[in-house]
């Protein structure tokens, strides 16, 4: 019993000793992370936002930066893995003046603020042994070219699309080697897949970008009008030149067509032209094919019944 006890008062004292130990750890790295240092290490400044127009070469470089601020501070670029210790500038946000025909530079200030952001400093306790950060850029060769909407579309029953599709802009320019440009005559959207359309459609879709190529527009704009529609039917009088030559059975055909409700009462017969060509005339043939020469644009044909007439001649062509 004894023995039990005096192992119990052991253990409390043992546990009484690591506890202040860890007191007076803590505290001792308390008083070093709040004190300052002065370190050097690698960071990767990788540059973006080039102007269409130009590429940059080396757009991402390793620079030694050197930190004086808290040991707290310092912590929260350690604990970053080694493949995010890098910052982000962007060349829309730098003024940039050229040293050479290829050559680039700006302040160094803007790395600076860059940084303190990243690392949560003040700009005041970072610093670089450069002044300038230099870039390597090249001007890029480029063509007009049109683009392409990929689409996918499927309308709600009796729904469709009213008038052209509209894509502003309808052409860019782009970017990149002559050699890469070569044989590029027209630049395609991402796809735009939409199912059960019922009211206008008015988007902005990304380009499809290939490697080493810019563009002046990274999106356009896609508008579609849409309109319930109906069916609707024309008998059309055949229009026929040769009226004194040719009699034609049926004279007339009958159009179906698709139309939006708010075009339905401005279309009539008389909206289609529907013709007959002699040419086609044989004496080994009595029919003779119709042609639609002339409908609404803001119709489409469903069909035509018949697709061709007999005919007979009751005057002898003239020579």
């Amino acid at each position: 019993m004894v023995r039990k006890k005096q192992e119990q008062q052991n253990l409390h004292q043992f546990s009484s000793i690591v506890f202040f130990v860890t007191i007076a750890a803590l505290f001792w790295l308390l008083i070093k992370l709040s004190a300052n240092y002065t370190v050097t290490e690698p960071l990767t400044i990788e540059i973006k936002d080039a102007p269409a127009d130009l590429v940059v070469i080396d757009g991402s470089q390793k620079l030694k930066v050197t930190l004086s601020t808290s040991g707290f501070e310092l912590l929260n670029y350690y604990f970053k893995p080694a493949s995010r210790r890098k910052v982000e500038i962007s060349l829309e946000e730098v003024p940039l003046h050229k040293d050479s025909e290829s050559t680039y530079s700006f302040s160094i200030s803007y790395a600076k603020e860059r940084v303190a952001n990243y690392l949560t400093i003040e700009p005041s306790e970072v610093s670089f042994d450069e002044n300038r950060i230099s870039i390597k850029i090249e001007q890029l060769d480029s063509l007009r070219v049109k683009v392409n909407p990929i689409l996918d579309l499927s309308y709600e029953k009796q729904y469709n699309r009213l008038g052209n599709i509209q894509v502003k802009p309808d052409s860019v320019t782009i970017y990149g080697p002559k050699t890469k440009l070569n044989g590029i005559d027209n630049i395609f959207t991402e796809t735009v897949s939409l199912k059960n359309i019922n009211s206008d459609i008015d988007i902005n879709v990304p380009l499809i970008i290939e490697e080493m190529v810019n563009v002046d527009n990274k999106e356009v704009n896609i508008k579609i009008n849409v309109e319930k529609f109906t069916e609707a039917i024309a008998n059309v009088k055949i229009d026929n030149d040769y009226s004194k030559k040719l009699r034609l059975f049926p004279d007339k055909v009958k159009i179906k067509y698709i139309v939006s409700l708010k075009d339905y009462n401005i279309i009539n017969d008389n909206s289609f032209v529907i013709s007959i060509d002699t040419a086609d005339i044989t004496p080994e043939n009595n029919y003779l094919p119709i042609y639609l020469i002339e409908y609404p644009i803001n119709t489409r044909i469903s069909s035509i019944e018949p697709k061709e007439v007999e005919y007979i001649i009751i005057e002898g062509n003239e020579n």
